[in-house]
């Protein structure tokens, strides 16, 4: 069940949401505030295990056993000696990346990933012995990712633990965010698991958000997926320059607004709900350094790896060197974060390489001029999105060769470039790469105070009607079956 799914939108979320606000109506009245959030979290975790169960039936079990695992661990740093606390963190860490690492890394490092590896820079296949893949459990980077997270706060006294197992639970499973991020830290909410309001301005500007990264998704995402598809399912022999540099500019705009738009999803459906979750894009296509792209791009992942892995490595505070090996670390277990194939972690060693070179020549960005800073970061990205997209280094290695048109073929393909979907999809995604929606927003907010009262709801009324216009044009897609699931959800 995903959140462009017929069953998730008309179904399984307005069911939940109806019987959350009623329950919070009641227990309003009928109990103490604790009490209220404590239902509403019960709720809430039943909820996220019903979804979870719905799509990933194998892994709601790991799910639940990494919630009660977490959960002990975190209550046992508190009041224990500095000692004792420290061998708890080693234990809980130690326990969590062991999941992380047996279910998405295992057959990399033994099996059919290091068979590619081997046989990527030899001419002759190397026979290397079959090991059985291990299904890769929904969300399982996003989760571990909190739970370690979780106690490493609790361990610098940045959080106190949670006071109940299902107050945790609901935390660590809750599905708006559980299966793609953004990845929000208990500290971030946890105020707001015992105490938060439920109000009809935040349910209108939750299901807003909602509809905006739904519309993302499948108006932009999946219908410049059909293109971006096409052109890497092509023999990159048979891709002309043009239909390879076509390819990754829609593959650039699909993975951005697949992701943010997911991202909205989950960030609207917890403030229906009374969560405030981080913010995870901020326009990171109008970047004009590689380092800018990284506070712009998945910034609740690019935060953690600063915060838990970058700052102690020693950060930029140990000499030259020391920093330099620190970036090309955090990327490099960045990029393999996002996949178990020696394409991901190539991937991050090529952010790593550039990051060290902004670093290395402080003056080099700064002397060219604004548009040409722009195009150097949209050209890196384009380029590193080659290795993220493609299933091999064979693969990445022969479309770069069409991107450079060092096939020679100039023949037309077919990249399902039908009708005036793409292009007006194309549009959308260039405008909205950038802050105009939001710029125009910031305007009409500024500016509605002056205006009478009448005109004041007569632009609203505009607003959702807009709203609510291109909710009913995603109907026909949703209902069509054509919708993908999201590129996160392999991670």
């Amino acid at each position: 069940m995903v959140f462009s799914s017929v069953m998730f939108v008309f179904i399984f979320l307005p069911c939940t949401l109806i019987s959350y606000i009623i329950l919070y109506l009641i227990c309003n009245k009928l109990t103490t505030q604790n009490a209220c959030r404590h239902i509403l979290n019960i709720l809430l975790l039943l909820a996220s295990i019903l979804f979870y169960t719905w799509g990933e039936p194998k892994g709601v079990l790991l799910l639940l056993l990494c919630s009660v695992m977490n959960y002990y661990i975190g209550k046992g740093l508190i009041g224990s000696s500095p000692r004792r606390n420290k061998v708890s963190l080693l234990i809980g860490i130690t326990l969590n990346l062991g999941i992380l690492i047996y279910y998405k890394y295992i057959s990399l490092l033994l099996g059919s990933g290091l068979r590619e590896l081997i046989n990527s820079f030899t001419p002759d296949a190397v026979y290397i012995p079959e090991f059985v893949d291990i299904a890769l459990p929904i969300g399982i980077s996003f989760y571990i990712f909190q739970s370690i997270s979780y106690l490493l706060d609790i361990y610098r006294r940045e959080v106190d633990a949670s006071r109940r197992y299902t107050d945790f639970a609901c935390y660590l499973t809750m599905f708006p965010q559980l299966v793609a991020g953004p990845i929000v830290r208990y500290q971030q909410i946890a105020t707001e698991l015992y105490c938060r309001t439920i109000t009809s301005e935040k349910i209108s500007s939750g299901i807003t958000r909602f509809i905006l990264g739904l519309a993302k998704k499948i108006l932009v995402a999946d219908t410049l997926g059909k293109v971006a598809d096409a052109a890497f399912l092509i023999p990159s022999e048979e891709l002309p320059m043009y239909a390879a540099w076509i390819g990754i500019i829609c593959y650039s705009f699909q993975i951005y607004y697949d992701f943010s738009g997911y991202s909205d999803m989950a960030i609207g459906m917890g403030r229906i709900f009374g969560f405030t979750f981080p913010e995870n894009f901020n326009y990171p296509y109008i970047s004009r350094s590689i380092q800018e792209f990284w506070t712009r791009w998945h910034i609740s992942l690019s935060t953690w790896f600063k915060d838990y892995l970058y700052i102690p490595l020693g950060g930029s505070r140990n000499g030259t060197f020391k920093t330099y090996r620190n970036l090309v670390i955090v990327f490099l277990l960045c990029g393999l974060w996002h996949g178990a194939n020696w394409t991901f972690l190539a991937w991050g060693g090529y952010y790593g390489f550039f990051l060290v070179f902004e670093r290395a020549f402080p003056r080099f960005l700064p002397r060219l001029n604004r548009l040409f800073r722009h195009i150097y970061v949209i050209l890196v990205v384009m380029v590193g999105w080659v290795l993220f997209k493609a299933d091999s280094f064979t693969h990445a290695l022969s479309y770069y060769k069409s991107m450079l048109g060092l096939f020679g073929n100039e023949l037309r393909v077919n990249l399902d470039w039908t009708g005036h979907d793409i292009d007006i999809a194309l549009i959308l995604a260039f405008i909205f790469a950038t802050p105009i929606y939001r710029k125009v927003g910031i305007y009409f907010n500024n500016n509605l105070g002056g205006i009478p009262v009448g005109y004041q709801l007569l632009c609203r009324f505009i607003y959702y009607i807009l709203i609510l216009s291109v909710f009913s044009i995603m109907i026909m897609p949703i209902f069509g079956s054509s919708y993908k699931a999201f590129i996160y959800f392999k991670f």
